[in-house]
C-alpha cells in the first residue's frame, strides 16, 4: 500500500479546486484519469469535463486509461482546447463577422507576430492563427482570454458545458495559459484539477512559468496534495534525487545503501566506456542521458566500440517546435505508421481531430499506398498529397510540401527507426529532454552537465536523476569536474543535514577514486 494512500483517497473526493504536487515516479496520470472516472460516474447532469495536456501524446494515454468513461469529455492539447471551444466558435462574437470563418492553427516560425493587433489582422487576412516571435508570449492563450473576457455567449457556454476541468503538467504551462486557466477558476468558477511537479519544470526557456504553479499552493480556493509514494525507483535512487530540491529534501529515508548510485572519475572515453561495460547490467534497459543529440551520438559510437550495443536516439525532425502548424499532426502519424511497431490505421484515426468522418478502410488503403511507394519520392510525395487532401487540406501549399519532403528524409533514413520505436531498444542514448515521462532500469548522466550555478539545471538534473527504478551511474571527465560535482552533493546533504538527518555522502553515492 502506499505510504501515502491516505492522500490519494482525499485526491479523489476533494470537492472544489484541487491543486498536487507530484514527483516523479507517483503516477500522476493514474491519478488524474481516476479522478476523472469518479467524477464522470458521479457526475447527473448534462455538462462534462475537459482533461487538458501539452502533447498528442499524453491526449492519447489519457483516452485510452479512459476508455468508455470518456464520453463526449474533451481530451486534448492546451492549444487544441482553446482554438476548438473558444476562438473558433466565438471570435466572430467580439471582432465581427469577417472572424465568422474556419480559422486553422499554424504556430511555425514561418507564421510570426509582433503584437496582438497584428496577430488579430494575420486571421482576418490569411484565416491562420500565429505566435509572438518572442517565445515567452502566447498569442492564442492572450486571444482566448480576451473572447471569453468580452464573449457573454463564450463565458455561459464554457459554465454550462463544463463541471470541471483537469491540467495536467501545470508547471510547463507559460503565464498566458496561467491568466487563462485562473480566470476561467476565479470568474467562471469552473473548478480545476491541476497536477503538475515544479522540480521537473525545464521549458523556462520557452516561457514555461513554474511559479504560476507553486502558487496555487498559497491560493485560499484550491486545496493543495502531495503525492510522495514513488511506484518507479528504488529507495536509494528517491533519496539521491530528492536531497538535491528543498520542497522533497525532508523526504530523504535512511536505508542500507548498496552502491545504487557511483560517481566515476574518468581519464578518457576509452576509460570511462570500459567502466560502463564492467558496470552495466546487460539483461535490463539503460539509457544515457545527454544534453545534446551530437553528445547522445558521439557517447553511443564509444560505446558501441568498446562491444556494447547502445542505440542512438535523435530527435525527429517532424517533432521539432518549428514544424507546428494545423497539419503536421498527418505528417508525423505517416511516420509513426510507416517505422513504429505495431502503429496502426486505428491509431493513425485516433489522431484525427473529428474521426468519425472519415473511414478505416480508406485511411488503411492510403497509408498502405503511402508505405509501399517509399523506393521513388515524386510517387510518395503524390500519395501523401492525396491523404492531406482525403482529410480536408485540398490545396498543396508550400508548407505542406515541406512538411512531407521532411517526412521522406525521415521515413528512408534508418537512424529514425529506433526514434519511433525506444521502446524496443534495450540499450540507447538519448537527450534528458526526451526522456522527461519515460523510464528505465538503469541510467548514466554526465556531472560536466549540471553546473548548479546555472539557471534551471537542478531541473533538469532531477529529471535524469529520478529516470532509473535501480542504478544511476555519473560520469566526471576530469577531476575539477568531479570537485565541483561533489560540492553540489555536499551542499545537497548539508542541507538535509540541517532538517535533523543524520547522512553522508557515503549515504547517497559512491565516489570511485
Amino acid at each position: 500500500m502506499p505510504i501515502d494512500n491516505d492522500i490519494r483517497e482525499k485526491v479523489l473526493t476533494q470537492e472544489g479546486n484541487v491543486v498536487i504536487s507530484a514527483s516523479a515516479g507517483t503516477g500522476k496520470t493514474y491519478t488524474t484519469v481516476m479522478r476523472i472516472k469518479r467524477d464522470s460516474k458521479e457526475n447527473k447532469t448534462f455538462q462534462t469535463f475537459a482533461a487538458i495536456t501539452f502533447t498528442r501524446k499524453a491526449a492519447k494515454e489519457i483516452s485510452n486509461r479512459l476508455g468508455p468513461n470518456r464520453g463526449d469529455g474533451f481530451v486534448g492539447t492546451n492549444d487544441n482546447f482553446v482554438w476548438s471551444e473558444i476562438i473558433q466558435p466565438f471570435m466572430y462574437d467580439i471582432y465581427g463577422t469577417d472572424f465568422k470563418k474556419d480559422i486553422k492553427p499554424d504556430f511555425s516560425n514561418e507564421n510570426q507576430i509582433s503584437d496582438f493587433n497584428e496577430g488579430v489582422a494575420k486571421i482576418q487576412n490569411t484565416q491562420f492563427m500565429c505566435k509572438y516571435n518572442d517565445n515567452k508570449k502566447n498569442f492564442a492563450f492572450q486571444l482566448a482570454l480576451e473572447i471569453v473576457k468580452n464573449s457573454h455567449s463564450a463565458r455561459r457556454f464554457m459554465k454550462a458545458k463544463y463541471y470541471r476541468i483537469y491540467i495536467d503538467e501545470y508547471q510547463d504551462s507559460d503565464i498566458d495559459m496561467h491568466k487563462f486557466f485562473m480566470y476561467l477558476c476565479d470568474v467562471l468558477e469552473i473548478p480545476l484539477f491541476i497536477v503538475g511537479d515544479a522540480k521537473q519544470s525545464i521549458y523556462g526557456w520557452r516561457g514555461a512559468y513554474s511559479r504560476g504553479f507553486t502558487g496555487l499552493f498559497e491560493k485560499e480556493r484550491f486545496t493543495r496534495f502531495v503525492l510522495r509514494h514513488n511506484f518507479r525507483s528504488n529507495k536509494a535512487i528517491q533519496n539521491y534525487s530528492n536531497i538535491f530540491m528543498d520542497s522533497v529534501r525532508e523526504y530523504y529515508r535512511p536505508i542500507d545503501f548498496n552502491n545504487e548510485v557511483i560517481l566515476y572519475k574518468y581519464t578518457d572515453k576509452d576509460d570511462a566506456s570500459y567502466y560502463i561495460k564492467e558496470w552495466l547490467n546487460l539483461d535490463e534497459k539503460c539509457a544515457m542521458l545527454n544534453f545534446s543529440n551530437d553528445d547522445a551520438k558521439s557517447w553511443c559510437e564509444r560505446l558501441n566500440a568498446t562491444g556494447l550495443d547502445f542505440v542512438y536516439i535523435p530527435s525527429s525532425p517532424l517533432d521539432y517546435a518549428t514544424m507546428e502548424s494545423e497539419h503536421i499532426w498527418i505528417a508525423r502519424s505517416i511516420a509513426n505508421f510507416i517505422l513504429k511497431h505495431r502503429y496502426s490505421e486505428y491509431d493513425f484515426r485516433d489522431e484525427i481531430p473529428i474521426p468519425d468522418d472519415f473511414k478505416v478502410f480508406m485511411l488503411k488503403t492510403k497509408l498502405n499506398i503511402i508505405k509501399d511507394s517509399i523506393e521513388e519520392n515524386e510517387v510518395f510525395y503524390g500519395c501523401c498529397y492525396s491523404l492531406y487532401n482525403y482529410l480536408g487540406y485540398d490545396i498543396v501549399t508550400e508548407k505542406i510540401e515541406y512538411e512531407v519532403e521532411l517526412l521522406y528524409d525521415v521515413v528512408i533514413d534508418e537512424k529514425y527507426v529506433a526514434t519511433y520505436n525506444q521502446d524496443r531498444c534495450k540499450l540507447t542514448s538519448g537527450t534528458i529532454h526526451s526522456s522527461k515521462g519515460l523510464e528505465f532500469n538503469q541510467v548514466i548522466i554526465n556531472a560536466v552537465n549540471y553546473d548548479f550555478e546555472r539557471p534551471d539545471i537542478k531541473f533538469l538534473h532531477y529529471v535524469a536523476v529520478s529516470r532509473p527504478e535501480e542504478r544511476l551511474l555519473i560520469l566526471a571527465k576530469n577531476e575539477y569536474i568531479k570537485k565541483r560535482y561533489l560540492g553540489h552533493i555536499n551542499h545537497a546533504v548539508l542541507s538535509t543535514s540541517s532538517l535533523g538527518f543524520d547522512i553522508e555522502i557515503e549515504n547517497v553515492i559512491k565516489v570511485i577514486k
